[in-house]
């Protein structure tokens, strides 16, 4: 995705200096007219931004003293509803990333550490669509996603569904498409009508994420809003997922998305697999206690502790639809 060169003001808010200089410094180096703010403190962030509406989006750390990233994207909220929020975390903490989305509006949620451009490009998508650039979504771009996309108009009505979701629709239990072409959940959350019509004066939430669950299998379901032109009523994008039809990450995802070295991403994907610590190593080619040693540092870096929480931080961050 190609960034536009400037007219955009962001302010990146995280009590980790060395990471807002880290920061600061790649910003300089892709040569970008954008304007930037860093605060490390979030008090200090919430009072700047409140008062400054020129700033379009915030990249807020979800785990800070003071002030925790979710406390102040639902603090900003108040005070600036038009601002796009996107959080990150090092922990996995899939709890938290649906309050953040469902509660406060936050636009999306990415692993801690993701690339700078990375982050860059999903404030680029969602300025975009508050601009109102984007007023639909073509057939083609869906088919292209190894997931269960379904697009309708604002009525549920769907427009575009591609093979993934027509898959799961025909064995999930609980999704229907019915005779007049309406999309149909059984066994919604409560406030599912809230989002889809959420009332008049009040900020338009943006995404939510929830799950179907029956006897048969569970579906994980994020929910967006997609713009429409001259003034018409938005229609959704459902984005389907079944967890346990979601195959190990490649090596070179692990890599990009949490700073891995190869042979750390490659000892991640087998333990992914499944796989034992002593299996895995052998499969990689290294000793057991180089295991170790890579493990060590691969909890470092994707902000976890033991190997079960490495496992859904993987799972849950790797398979996910970045524009």
């Amino acid at each position: 995705m190609k960034l536009p060169s400037s007219g955009v003001k962001v302010a990146f808010v995280d009590d980790d200096d060395n990471l807002l200089a880290a920061h600061r410094r790649s910003l300089r180096s892709m040569a970008l007219d954008w304007e930037a703010l860093f605060f490390n403190n979030p008090q200090e962030a919430l009072d700047t931004i409140s008062a400054d509406s020129s700033v379009e989006a915030a990249i807020l750390d979800i785990h800070m003293p003071i002030m925790t990233g979710l406390e102040l994207a639902a603090k900003l909220r108040e005070s600036r509803p038009d601002l796009i929020v996107i959080m990150l975390t090092g922990y996995a903490d899939l709890e938290s990333a649906l309050e953040a989305v469902n509660e406060h509006g936050v636009y999306r949620f990415y692993p801690k550490p993701t690339p700078l451009r990375t982050l860059l490009e999903g404030v680029s998508s969602a300025i975009e669509k508050s601009r109102g650039s984007q007023s639909h979504i073509s057939p083609a771009f869906l088919d292209i996603f190894n997931l269960g996309l379904i697009a309708t108009d604002h009525n549920l009505s769907v427009n575009h569904m591609n093979a993934q979701a027509a898959e799961l629709v025909r064995r999930c239990p609980l999704l229907h498409v019915q005779s007049d072409n309406r999309l149909a959940l059984d066994r919604a959350p409560e406030d599912l009508d809230r989002f889809l019509n959420p009332p008049a004066g009040r900020s338009i939430p943006q995404q939510k994420g929830f799950s179907l669950e029956s006897d048969e299998m569970s579906v994980s379901i994020f929910l967006r809003r997609i713009p429409a032109p001259n003034g018409e009523k938005s229609g959704f994008i459902f984005i389907l997922v079944e967890p346990e039809s979601v195959g190990p990450p490649s090596v070179d995802n692990l890599m990009d998305v949490f700073g891995l070295t190869r042979s750390e991403a490659r000892l991640t994907q087998k333990l992914a697999e499944g796989v034992a610590l002593d299996e895995a190593s052998e499969a990689v080619g290294i000793s057991v206690q180089s295991a170790r040693t890579y493990l060590k540092a691969i909890f470092v870096k994707t902000g976890v502790n033991r190997q079960p929480q490495l496992l859904k931080t993987v799972f849950s961050s790797i398979p996910s639809l970045r524009n």
